[in-house]
């Protein structure tokens, strides 16, 4: 099997159907069928063969699309990247991925200017009027679609960070096939649907339910490059928007953006909230003003991603994540892997089709969170007596702001390396529209340290949603016997 196969079959049935809308672009199936394979056959004549690893760097743009599909298209595997990554954290996933190739804006390539000599890449395409991505398009490709086993890796997510860096979350063909037919599940999705997709598809949330799901059914995937109020109003109003699986800051800005308030959602199928908690004062501010729904649904990395949601078919309980998604099976468990009773906390375990190979290169880290076929999340929650899914709160050392995760060890080895910081911790400070926002805890050796020189350092090297936004000075770090940190005793001493 090989999901790029949907291609194929879309642009023979589909041949005229709009399946990209950006801006004032549009690409038919045909036309991406075409780029696709002229991607692909290129890159193979470079040297690019089945399971060699390509790293794709770019925000919402139709190259995006054009590139992931090609890569899997000849069995190669797609390693997406956030662009506002740094040097430190992009030279880190290219090295750690053995990335044979990679792909990015013109814009962009400062960042990797600036590595290029600890992790050159055998072929560097870059988009944009002064990139060179054109010519690889070029010419017409043999079409050939690489056939792949239901196990063959086809995305590699870099996730985690527990110790430290981030680990490649190995998504087979199988769960990206699995993920991808949720959309039609659970929403009803079919060929005349239109996603929006606003969430970066390098995060594995959008590249499910708003890219995969559109190029499986034959929809339309109308891609937002950055969130822009004036120009979503008229992508509401008149982009036929059927589908919005968006994380919860959206629908913050929805709801009090004053371009926003005229928007009719009658129209809209479903609006899936996703990435991180959605906020039930959010939830019951949209329904008041909007008349419309939000149904909340969760996610993990790990997971290809989505293991739940309120899905249509269901009654929706707004302060739940849902009940499983189909294939899917949800255990609660303690401490000693005992399995608990309904309306007990305890760490959510999901097993299904739709739960990774593993970690690339990392069979001890696998080990700890898949064990016999069940994914520890690291979240906790409970189950109620309808199987609907409730989180609590996170055993993992972890912050969600805005929908991405920040893994603390990260942060905090970042602020260690700043010179004038003996010591530090970080924690989730609540923020309505984000969620969570990171605060840091420093203990300076610099009695003329700064807080902006913190953030200042920190941002060269963490990407803007890692960067602390809010840093405190304090005399010490205190920690449990288990070295974990003890916030509570922190806050005291500001």
């Amino acid at each position: 099997m090989n999901i790029y196969s949907w291609l194929k079959d879309n642009a023979q049935h589909r041949p005229d159907k709009i399946c990209i809308r950006y801006k004032d672009q549009e690409i038919t199936f045909t036309q991406l069928y075409r780029l696709t394979s002229a991607l692909g056959g290129s890159l193979k004549r470079a040297g690019i063969k089945r399971g060699d690893h390509v790293t794709i760097v770019l925000p919402n743009v139709p190259e995006f699309i054009i590139s992931y599909m090609g890569i899997i298209g000849i069995g190669a595997v797609v390693t997406p990247v956030n662009p506002s990554f740094t040097s430190r954290e992009l030279g880190h996933i290219l090295r750690d991925s053995d990335s044979k190739a990679i792909i990015m804006e013109s814009s962009g390539f400062e960042t990797y200017r600036d590595i290029q000599d600890q992790c050159p890449q055998d072929i560097v395409i870059t988009t944009g009027e002064k990139g060179n991505f054109s010519e690889w398009v070029t010419q017409e490709g043999d079409g050939i679609i690489e056939d792949m086993a239901q196990d063959d890796t086809a995305v590699m997510i870099y996730s985690s960070g527990l110790t430290g860096y981030p680990m490649g979350a190995m998504l087979t063909q199988r769960n990206l096939d699995h993920n991808s037919d949720l959309v039609r599940l659970c929403l009803n999705g079919d060929h005349t649907d239109t996603a929006l997709t606003l969430i970066p598809c390098f995060h594995s949330f959008s590249a499910s339910a708003n890219m995969l799901s559109m190029l499986r059914l034959g929809g339309t995937v109308h891609l937002m490059k950055k969130l822009d109020f004036k120009e979503l109003h008229h992508i509401l109003e008149n982009g036929g928007i059927t589908l919005i699986c968006a994380v919860p800051t959206l629908f913050y800005g929805l709801i009090y953006h004053p371009d926003m308030q005229d928007i009719d959602y009658g129209r809209i199928k479903a609006l899936i909230a996703g990435g991180s908690a959605l906020s039930i004062d959010i939830y019951n501010e949209f329904r008041q003003r909007f008349n419309a729904d939000i149904r909340q649904g969760y996610g993990i990395t790990e997971a290809s991603p989505v293991c739940a949601v309120n899905n249509v078919h269901v009654k929706n309980k707004p302060e739940s994540i849902g009940p499983c998604v189909p294939g899917v099976e949800a255990r609660v468990v303690d401490d000693d892997d005992k399995t608990l009773a309904q309306g007990e906390t305890g760490e959510i375990l999901f097993k299904g089709p739709n739960i990774m190979k593993g970690y690339y290169n990392k069979p001890r880290e696998t080990q700890e969170v898949i064990k016999d076929g069940w994914l520890y999340t690291g979240d906790l929650g409970y189950m109620d007596e309808d199987g609907y899914i409730y989180i609590t709160g996170y055993k993992k050392d972890m912050i969600i702001t805005s929908g991405f995760n920040v893994y603390c060890q990260e942060v905090v080895n970042v602020l260690n390396s700043i010179p004038g910081v003996q010591d530090s911790a970080i924690s989730a400070l609540p923020d309505l529209m984000r969620g969570a926002i990171v605060k840091a805890y420093v203990v300076a050796n610099n009695p003329d340290l700064t807080e902006n020189e913190v953030k200042k350092s920190a941002r060269k090297m963490l990407a803007s949603y890692k960067t602390p936004r809010k840093v405190v000075f304090v005399e010490s770090i205190p920690r449990d016997e288990n070295g974990r940190v003890r916030i509570g005793e922190l806050d005291a001493q500001q």
